[in-house]
C-alpha cells in the first residue's frame, strides 16, 4: 500500500513541525500502534495549537522555547532571529 504524500503548509515552521511529527510517528511505530493511531498522532502534531501547550514535564522545554520565541516576535525580532533563539533554547535544555 502506498502512502499519500503530505504537502507541507506554507508557514515558517512547517518543516520543523513535520520533523517533530515524524519523530512521534517513529515512536508510535516502535510502540506497535495501529495505522489509524499513527495517522491520528501525525495529524495532532501537524495541527497542534501552539497557544495551548500542555503544562507537563515532557513539553516543559518546548513550551519555554515557544514562549521566548513569541516574546522575541513581539519585540520585533526577525524570523531568522526568532528561529535561532527557539533552537538555542531547545538545545540548551538537552
Amino acid at each position: 500500500m502506498s502512502h499519500p504524500e503530505y504537502v507541507l503548509p506554507n508557514t515558517p515552521h512547517a518543516g520543523y513541525r513535520y520533523k517533530m511529527a515524524m519523530k512521534h510517528v517513529e515512536a508510535a511505530k516502535a510502540a506497535g500502534k495501529s495505522v489509524e493511531e499513527i495517522h491520528e498522532i501525525f495529524n495532532s502534531v501537524m495541527n497542534y495549537d501552539i497557544d495551548n501547550l500542555p503544562d507537563d514535564a515532557a513539553h516543559k522545554n518546548y513550551k519555554n522555547a515557544v514562549e521566548q520565541a513569541k516574546s522575541a516576535m513581539a519585540e520585533g525580532k526577525s524570523d531568522k532571529e526568532v528561529h535561532e533563539l527557539f533552537q538555542k533554547v531547545l538545545s540548551e535544555a538537552k
